[in-house]
Formats: structure tokens, C-alpha cells, sequence
């Protein structure tokens, strides 16, 4: 009885386990330097996977502080953690140390878990092998998991059915390891996608539903049992979710609902497919990204034919009640926000909700429900033929499911990544950079998120290596830092910029500039981005050149005396009048203590525009702080120029230059508030004239003007 056991085990791993290299063949030829779905979020994970395993053999020490988008702390949570994954590809990375092999083993390992995984599922609740291999290989090779190559961590939904598989144990036998086993798949797939977190409480709830309007257990036992599974499991996610909190409360890190509206599904939608994938002659229409949500004719006619036999009796009514219920209420939620549509409820009230873009990768759990009733549909039917023709027609369906899908990687869809310790100067240049002190780095070219470049994402994948945390990065949240230098209105445009530039990022911790020249499209800008870094001799302590690259240490930032800030006193908006070259409807907005409205002049800078402000008495005036939100960054002044004028009406000029260096600070310090802080002499003003001198292609903005004085005057 154990051989045959562990012959159909073996059997079912082999099924499942061919299913997944046929899948995403050929990908299984070219392990160590290949990658599907491009060099995007595919090499984001593979970092994330190869930094989580580097923190576990260090015993998860600054874990959270992944070695991207610098001076920013807690940055894996800006991404997907995939601690999840981690735990099972770590000793891949440790003994390969090819952190793209150990993320394709993740990947393909996604196919061969979920179709195990409802395998176990459809098993116990059909009774049937070959119904359970049918809905197993449904649930594996749908459409959207193409549609999701991409991201790996959706297609790590193949724990749902493992838990589910536990859960049903549970409610059958009132055994607690079956509970515990449910808790155990449960943590690791929230591990693996926070969004799971969160929408695998739909298949939970429908399954802990019907048993409580139908109990084969005491109520009051099965509350008490779930509510401890519920603890463990919230227990084991806390670490994300202490982090991901801190984030929404210290940046504001949470989605608009304007945001949701192109990531939230139609019924269409179930219709649509990714392109590449098998379309019936066109009769399967393309859809837009994240809305690709078509699982399969197959899986949906049975899932369809399985309702049907909703009055077959006893435990098969049960479940094809509960999965039925579970699909129908996925994709409602999936339909995201609107008039009668309750995924806008809980986005308001669930804590942490509002931290998700994408209804429709709800999806996910549609296709757990509409494997599970296809299984029913299966069950039937093969049960109702000859054993020879029951075959014939499981193989059909089988050929028919993988033809659907459409599943085998088009080799053109493969992109080679080269091996970190492949020879190259990149590999000369990481080696000295490793070797050198502590620092962060800018690499260049830079682009800003919603530019994406792919040698962003090698940038990120090389820091784990060298250490040393950069500037760049990409990620789901933006850092204004990148935002700013990788941006239309960088700095880096102008070389005369480049020295304040430098100034601010020695300010603020980065000692290191790495310059690609092949990763500008532009080699006269990259020309001119290392002459004027060149040019900087006062700041560059140490200077190499390998073929097509630049590397430059930076000296370390001298230490300024700090400002004692006790002796400051901020000035309220009755001590002062304002006026303004333009726009002088809009000055009290700069004193409204509201960050998100503003006083702009409306057209770009020209050297002309002003403020000017009366005081009320005289006053010494000692910093004046330019605050903006995150919209406006870019908005600073090019060039600032701030003048007082005494009791005699004389005028004394107490700054003047270029606001670069502090607008990075300000950057650094506070991305929503940018307190760009200028401290100044001391003075006797009974006016304070902030003329904007320079010349730009945008605004000159500003949302809150603060004026502090120093005790006494001069």
C-alpha cells in the first residue's frame, strides 16, 4: 500500500512537475543567464530573492534595508519582500551564488506548485485522480499566469489550494494539524504577496461561511480554533506589516482611488488575453495590461457544467456551494471601485487596503474557484464513461487545456543576463567599488520610475554584490531623489549644475559616481555629464577609467557647525504681509499650513519673478525654509537671490546662488515636505526681497513659506 502510494506520488510530481518545464520551456536549457518577461520586475525579484537570502545567512539583519533607492531605509518593502519564496530558493543562492538561476527555479517551481497544490484540493473534494490532474493542470496553465510572467510573486498563488486542502481537512476531522497546516501555507503565501494577505480572505471566508451555516463541528470550537490559526498566521506577517505601517505614516504610502481605475476589472476582461497567448482565430481578444484576466474555455465550460451538479448531495452540495460562492464574490471585489461594488468599502476601512493598486489580480483566486468546480465537472463525467474512454477523454481535455493556455516561453521572450561574475569591466569596476569604504553610489545614466530603463533594475541586482546602497532604483514606490536627478529637469542637464549637485550628494552620504557610457542614448550628454564631474577636482578624492567606464570617489563632506535651532523662533503669518511679481491672489495659500496648495508663477522661469516680504517690526531674520510637495520638486528655483533691506532702506544682498545642493538635503531629509532651509547672516530687515534669478523650463513654485528670527537684533 505505501509502494503504490509513493509510486502515485511520484507520478502526480512528475505530472505536474513536466507541466511546469513544459510551461515555460525552453527557459529549463538556459537556467543560469536567461530570464522571462524582460529585464523589468523579473530582475527586481531576482534581486529581492538574492538580498533575502543574503539577510537569512546573516540572521535577517537589516533585512529591510535592501540597497536601493539610498538615503530611503526600509526599501524592500517598496517592492515585494518575497521572504516567502526566499525560504525555499536561499540555499540555491548560496551555493550557485546566480541569483537569476535561483529566481528561475522560483519560476518555474510557481507552475509545478500550483498545479500540485489543487491537484491535493480537487482530489479531496472529487475523490477522482484523474478529475484532480485535469483541475491541477487547468489551475497551473491558465492564460493569466502567461498574462503574469512577469510577476512572480501572483503566480505564487499555488498555496491557496494547499491551504484550502488543509482547511477542508480540518472542518472534516476537527484535527488541529490540519489547522496548523492551514496556517503554516497561509503565512507563506502572505510571505510571498502581500496582496494575498488580503484577497485570500475570500476563498477562507466562503469556506469558513458554509460551514458555519452547515456545521459538521461545534460552533464555538471551530471559532475558537480559527481565531488561534488567524494569530498564528498574523503573527508570522507582523514583520510586513510594522514596516509596511511605518511607511504609510511616515510617506504617505498608499494609492489614490483614481489610481485603481485602469487596474480593476470589467466581465470583459474575463474575456481578454496577453498577446502571445492562444486566441481561438482571434475569437479571444487582446486586453490592456493587468486586465488579461481570461482563464480558459476549458476551466470555465466545467466550472459551469461542475455548478450544475449542486444537487448531487451531502459533501459534494457543500463544496460545490462554497466554490461557487467564492468565485461569484471574487469577481465582484475584482471589479474594484464604483456604485454598488463593495471593493471600494474595504479599501476605505480594511487597514492597509489602500496600499493596493490592482483589484484585478483577484483573478487569482477566480481561477482557484473555477478549478475547484471544474474538477466537479470533470469528476462527473469521467465517472459516467468506460475506463478506456474516461482516459481518452481526461487526455483530450488535458492536450486541450495546455493548447489554451498557450504555455511554452517563445524563445524571443528570453532575455540573457550576464553573470555577475562573468569578465568584463563592469565586473572590474564592481570589484573596486567593493573593495573600497563605505558609501552610496549614483550610477549614470539615471531615469525616473515612470522611465524605465533595464539598466536600472542590473544597477539594483549588482548593489546586493557590492554592497554599497546607490541612488537608483526601481520599485512600487518612487524615491523624489531619483525623481529629481533621473528626470526632465535634472540637474545633470546642465553642466554648470554638476558641482552643486555633487555638493548635495556628498551632503547626504554618497561618496561614489559610476558613470556607463552605454547606457546613455546620448554620448554627447554623457560627454558632458563627465567633463563637468571631471572639472569638480575639489570634490573628486580618487578618479579611475576602464574601457566604458567612470568611476569617481567622492571626498568626504566637510562638518558645518549646526545652527542652534532653540534660538530660532518661527514667525507666524500676522508678522509679516507678502507680495509677490505674479500671482499675488495666491500668496496666502503659502501660509496656510496645507503642503498640497500652492503659490506658483504659472509659466517658466525666466530670472524676473519675486516675493517680498514685510515685516511687520523689524527683525533679524536667520533661515528662511521654501517648502514643496512631491508634485512640485522639480519646481525649485534655478538660481535664488535673497535680499533685506534695514531701517534706512539700504539693501544687503545675504544670499545668493545656486539652491541645488540644499534642494537634495531638503530632498533627503523630507520627500514630502522638501524643506528647502537657507540660513543666513545676521541682519536688521524690515523687508526681505527672495528674487528667483535663474532660467528654467518650469515653474517656480512654492507651498509653504516659513521665516524664522533670532532672538535680538544685531
Amino acid at each position: 500500500m505505501n509502494g503504490r502510494r509513493a509510486a502515485r506520488a511520484v507520478g502526480i510530481a512528475a505530472i505536474f512537475g513536466g507541466a511546469a518545464v513544459l510551461a515555460t520551456y525552453p527557459l529549463v536549457l538556459r537556467l543560469p543567464t536567461w530570464i522571462a518577461g524582460g529585464l523589468g520586475d523579473p530582475i527586481l525579484n531576482s534581486t529581492a530573492l538574492a538580498w533575502d537570502a543574503d539577510r537569512i545567512r546573516h540572521g535577517f539583519r537589516a533585512f529591510w534595508d535592501a540597497p536601493f533607492l539610498y538615503p530611503h531605509r526600509d526599501t524592500l518593502a517598496y517592492t515585494e519582500p518575497l521572504i516567502g519564496v526566499a525560504l525555499f530558493t536561499a540555499p540555491a543562492d548560496w551555493l550557485s551564488g546566480n541569483p537569476i538561476l535561483a529566481y528561475n527555479l522560483a519560476f518555474i517551481g510557481s507552475f509545478a506548485l500550483a498545479g500540485a497544490g489543487m491537484f491535493l484540493l480537487a482530489r479531496h473534494l472529487w475523490g477522482r485522480d484523474d478529475a484532480a490532474i485535469l483541475a491541477g493542470l487547468a489551475f497551473a496553465l491558465t492564460p493569466y499566469r502567461h498574462a503574469q510572467t512577469t510577476h512572480l510573486q501572483v503566480l505564487m498563488n499555488g498555496w491557496m489550494p494547499v491551504a484550502l486542502w488543509c482547511l477542508h481537512q480540518y472542518m472534516e476531522t476537527g484535527l488541529r494539524r490540519w489547522l496548523a497546516g492551514f496556517a503554516a501555507a497561509y503565512a507563506v503565501l502572505g510571505q510571498s504577496n502581500a496582496y494575498y494577505v488580503y484577497f485570500f480572505l475570500v476563498a477562507v471566508g466562503a469556506v469558513v461561511g458554509v460551514e458555519l451555516v452547515w456545521p459538521r463541528l461545534p460552533r464555538a470550537r471551530m471559532v475558537a480554533d480559527l481565531a488561534a490559526s488567524g494569530a498564528g498566521v498574523a503573527l508570522a506577517i507582523a514583520p510586513l506589516a510594522v514596516v509596511f505601517y511605518r511607511l504609510h505614516r511616515d510617506l504617505g504610502f498608499e494609492r489614490s482611488p483614481d489610481e485603481l481605475q485602469g487596474l480593476s476589472a470589467s466581465l470583459m476582461d474575463y474575456l481578454r488575453v496577453a498577446d502571445g497567448a492562444w486566441r481561438w482565430g482571434g475569437l479571444v481578444p487582446l486586453g490592456a495590461p493587468e486586465r488579461q484576466l481570461f482563464h480558459g474555455f476549458v476551466v470555465i465550460a466545467f466550472a459551469v457544467f461542475g455548478a450544475t451538479t449542486l444537487r448531487a448531495g451531502g459533501r459534494w452540495t457543500r463544496s460545490v456551494v462554497t466554490y461557487l460562492l467564492l468565485t461569484v464574490v471574487a469577481v465582484w471585489l475584482s471589479l474594484g471601485l464604483g456604485p454598488w461594488l463593495p471593493y471600494g468599502v474595504l479599501f476605505r476601512v480594511v487597514p492597509g487596503m489602500n496600499g493596493l493598486r490592482v483589484p484585478a489580480r483577484l483573478a487569482s483566486v477566480v481561477i482557484v474557484g473555477l478549478a475547484a468546480l471544474a474538477g466537479a465537472g470533470f469528476a462527473w463525467l469521467l465517472a459516467r464513461l468506460p475506463r478506456g474512454a474516461s482516459l481518452a477523454v481526461a487526455v483530450a481535455i488535458a492536450a486541450l487545456i495546455v493548447i489554451e493556455g498557450q504555455h511554452g516561453i517563445n524563445p524571443a521572450a528570453l532575455t540573457e543576463v550576464p553573470r555577475l561574475t562573468a569578465n568584463s569591466w563592469d565586473r572590474v569596476a564592481y570589484s573596486w567599488l567593493r573593495d573600497s569604504p563605505p558609501g552610496a553610489v549614483l550610477e549614470l545614466d539615471i531615469a525616473h520610475l515612470d522611465d524605465f530603463k533595464p539598466f536600472t533594475t542590473i544597477y539594483q541586482l549588482r548593489s546586493v554584490w557590492h554592497r554599497h546602497p546607490i541612488v537608483n532604483g526601481y520599485a512600487g514606490w518612487k524615491s523624489m531623489l531619483q525623481e529629481l536627478l533621473g528626470g526632465p529637469a535634472s540637474p545633470l542637464k546642465d553642466g554648470a549644475r554638476i558641482p552643486d549637485m555633487l555638493r548635495g550628494l556628498r551632503a547626504i552620504g554618497v561618496r561614489y559616481v559610476l558613470l556607463h557610457e552605454n547606457t546613455f542614448a546620448d554620448p554627447s550628454e554623457m560627454r558632458q555629464i563627465a567633463g563637468a564631474v571631471e572639472t569638480a577636482t575639489d570634490q573628486i578624492a580618487e578618479a579611475r577609467r576602464w574601457p566604458g567606464i567612470f568611476a569617481w570617489r567622492l571626498t568626504d563632506a566637510p562638518v558645518e557647525p549646526a545652527r542652534a535651532d532653540a534660538s530660532l523662533h518661527r514667525l507666524g503669518s500676522d508678522a509679516f504681509t507678502l507680495r509677490a511679481s505674479t500671482h499675488e491672489e495666491r500668496l496666502p495659500l503659502l501660509v496656510d499650513g496645507d503642503i498640497d496648495t500652492r503659490w506658483l508663477t504659472g509659466e517658466p522661469q525666466n530670472g524676473s519673478e519675486w516675493i517680498e516680504v514685510q515685516f511687520a517690526r523689524t527683525s533679524n531674520v536667520a533661515r528662511v525654509r521654501l517648502e514643496n510637495s512631491r508634485r512640485s520638486v522639480v519646481d525649485y528655483p534655478r538660481r535664488l537671490t535673497i535680499e533685506s533691506v534695514d531701517e534706512s532702506g539700504a539693501i544687503r544682498t545675504i544670499f545668493e546662488g545656486a539652491v541645488v545642493d540644499l534642494l537634495i538635503e531638503a530632498v533627503a531629509a523630507d520627500e514630502r515636505r522638501t524643506p528647502l532651509t537657507i540660513d543666513l547672516p545676521p541682519n536688521r530687515s524690515t523687508r526681505l526681497r527672495i528674487r528667483q534669478t535663474g532660467a528654467g523650463n518650469e515653474w517656480w513654485s512654492i507651498h509653504e513659506l516659513e521665516i524664522f528670527e533670532e532672538k535680538g537684533l544685531p
